[in-house]
């Protein structure tokens, strides 16, 4: 029964490339639909949403990455997998109006224990949902933290830093220089000097692999 399903499977590409092939010269490619998909801005809500996709590793790894964008060179270290590039998300953050905080450095990610400083910008709410999952879940809901803190999330900017490094962070867990948007909570340091450890709860979040859908709210 398996071999039947792959072999129609098999078939049914086929045809549908021969399709293409034929010609629709109006016909977006698939490749565009998904771009189109993964980041939606709707300028009368101040909203943007992102598709991305549950990475399990981090239900029992640490991690200080929240949302990084799979292609970036931080892709495979965030809780959230984003499918929408971070660079673009910068832009939709500007085209409603937010205004970034661009107060950290690099130099400030190497802060002591105890003597680290906080993302700056706009305030920020993000929301997390899913297929049979309708009620929006806060995103720090889903995240697990050996030290609690209610979540100031900012849009820190750091665009020329996102250029050069391509890390491809969107949402990190505390104070980033490279982030888009990061936690003000948790000082630039936390992590790094092993004050704080960051999972993804997996007794809120859907199985590893599961596309879920991150809404970012401007709060004014």
């Amino acid at each position: 029964m398996k071999s039947r399903k792959i072999l129609s499977g098999l078939i049914a590409a086929t045809f549908a490339l021969s399709l293409v092939a034929c010609g629709n010269s109006s016909r977006k490619t698939s490749t565009e639909d998904t771009n189109a998909k993964t980041l939606v801005i709707n300028k009368d809500t101040k909203e943007i949403k992102m598709l991305c996709e549950v990475n399990g590793k981090y239900f029992t790894e640490s991690t200080r990455h929240g949302i990084v964008f799979k292609d970036g060179s931080n892709g495979e270290k965030s809780v959230l997998r984003g499918l929408a590039d971070e660079k673009k998300f910068y832009d939709a953050l500007i085209e409603l109006g937010a205004k970034a905080g661009n107060n950290l450095t690099a130099e400030d990610m190497k802060a002591k224990k105890d003597n680290g400083k906080s993302v700056e910008g706009d305030k920020l709410e993000a929301v997390v949902t899913w297929e049979g999952q309708e009620k929006e879940i806060p995103f720090e809901d889903i995240i697990k933290a050996s030290e609690e803190r209610p979540m100031d999330l900012r849009f820190g900017g750091n665009i020329e830093s996102a250029k050069k490094n391509n890390t491809g962070c969107v949402l990190c867990l505390d104070s980033c220089a490279t982030g888009i948007t990061s936690d003000a909570s948790y000082p630039t340091g936390t992590t790094q000097n092993n004050v704080v450890k960051f999972y993804g709860d997996e007794e809120v979040l859907p199985e590893d692999g599961t596309v879920v859908t991150v809404t970012f709210r401007t709060i004014k």
